[in-house]
């Protein structure tokens, strides 16, 4: 079958201006308990776009560990390819897409990184194992699988009976929302679409054409 014979049609319900919650933040919480309660796999899954010092755009799926009024958070590496283009620009997309709702949301914002504490209290929370990957891995860096699992057992024996202390080039980064859009698919492509834009301390809502 070729890509351009395939044919789907959106069922869903339709997303109406009374629906919506008066900023992102709310409506994102809304959107995320249904997608939990519906057992969708890697809920908090969203894909993260940065632009590098070169204006090269690139694109990668990170988790998200937490959102409220001041922004989405997720962790990474401070010294990844991520963090590079993060630092000579912090203008950032996000984009969850939940294809079993026929949903996604688009958000553009700036990215800062979070305070040290709490990135500290996160990795605490963390399984040794994830813990020992993210400190054996140089994020993005060419390795082979020798040297790394090598670092690995290095770490696993050094710190058999220790805590592992929260790297220093490791910790959470915070994604301040400018804008949301809320997409949510519907028959015939006549999708319904609604954009946050930020204004001082309020939010406008406006409809977009399909």
């Amino acid at each position: 079958m070729k890509l351009k014979d395939i044919k789907l049609e959106y069922v869903r319900e339709e997303l109406n201006t009374e629906d919506l919650k008066a900023n992102p933040y709310d409506q994102l919480h809304d959107w995320m308990n249904d997608v939990i309660q519906a057992e969708i796999t890697y809920p908090n899954a969203a894909t993260l776009s940065t632009v590098s010092a070169d204006h090269i755009p690139s694109s990668r799926t990170v988790l998200i560990k937490d959102y409220h009024e001041l922004g989405i958070t997720f962790f990474s590496d401070y010294t990844s390819a991520k963090a590079m283009d993060i630092n000579s620009n912090k203008n950032v997309s996000l984009l969850f897409f939940w294809k079993e709702l026929d949903r996604q949301i688009r958000i553009n914002g700036q990215v800062s990184k979070i305070d040290p504490m709490k990135s500290e209290n996160y990795w605490n929370s963390r399984p040794k194992e994830s813990q020992i990957s993210a400190m054996a891995s140089n994020q993005s860096s060419i390795i082979s699988k020798e040297e790394l699992y090598e670092h690995v057992n290095q770490l696993n024996s050094e710190f058999k009976n220790k805590t592992i202390p929260c790297p220093p080039n490791w910790g959470g980064y915070l994604v301040s929302i400018d804008s949301a859009e809320f997409w949510q698919g519907r028959p015939n492509r006549l999708h319904d679409r609604f954009k946050y834009t930020k204004h001082k301390s309020s939010w406008q809502i406006q409809r977009l054409a399909p």
